[in-house]
C-alpha cells in the first residue's frame, strides 16, 4: 500500500516524464531545440556591453544559459521566456543555485510571440528565421523606442541598421539598435 510520500514521489516523476514528453513534442513539430554555444556566451554577454540600469529578456531562453552569465557580469535585471516545461525547470535551479535570492532574475512560460517588450532595453534571441520574421513588427517597434536586439546567427530580413559581428566560432550575431 502506498503512503502519502510514495504518491508524491510518483506524482513528481509522472509530471516530469509528462513534461520531458512534452518538451519532446513541441520541439519536434514546433520550434527545435537549440542552444547557444557555450564557447560564445561570454564574447555575446560582452558585446552587449550591459549595465545594471538594462532589463534583458532573451526569447526562447531554454536551459538559462545566457542570462546567467549576463546576470553574473553585470547584475542587470534578466527575464527569459521559454515554452518548454523541461527548459524551464532547468533554467530555474540553475537560477536557484547560483542566484537563489535574486528578485531581478526571472524565468517564466510565456509565449515569445505575444510577449510585450516594453519595459525591456535589450533582447537576445537565438530563433530560426521564421520566427524572427513573425516577431519582426515588434522587434522593428523594440527598436523605435530606443531598444536594442542581438540575434545568434540568423538575420531577421528586411530590419535596417543591421551590424554583424563574427564571433570566435565564426557565426554571426547580428546588432539591430536605433543609433
Amino acid at each position: 500500500m502506498l503512503n502519502g510520500i510514495s504518491l508524491g514521489i510518483m506524482t513528481v516523476l509522472i509530471l516530469l516524464l509528462g513534461g520531458f514528453v512534452l518538451t519532446l513534442l513541441i520541439n519536434a513539430f514546433l520550434i527545435p531545440l537549440v542552444k547557444t554555444p557555450k564557447e560564445v556566451i561570454t564574447e555575446i554577454v560582452e558585446i552587449m556591453d550591459l549595465k545594471k540600469e538594462d532589463h534583458l529578456v532573451d526569447l526562447g531562453s531554454g536551459d538559462g544559459r545566457l542570462l546567467l552569465k549576463a546576470y553574473a557580469n553585470s547584475g542587470c535585471k534578466c527575464t527569459g521566456y521559454d515554452i518548454s516545461p523541461v527548459m524551464l525547470i532547468i533554467a530555474k535551479t540553475k537560477k536557484a543555485f547560483q542566484f537563489p535570492l535574486s528578485k531581478d532574475f526571472l524565468f517564466e512560460a510565456e509565449d515569445i510571440f505575444k510577449v510585450d517588450l516594453e519595459k525591456f532595453t535589450k533582447v537576445y534571441c537565438y530563433l530560426d528565421e521564421k520566427s524572427l520574421e513573425i516577431l519582426k513588427p515588434k522587434l522593428k517597434e523594440f527598436i523605435k523606442s530606443g531598444g536594442e536586439v542581438y540575434s545568434y546567427k540568423h538575420k531577421v530580413e528586411g530590419m535596417n541598421r543591421e551590424e554583424k559581428i563574427l564571433l570566435k566560432n565564426d557565426r554571426p550575431l547580428y546588432i539591430y539598435r536605433n543609433k
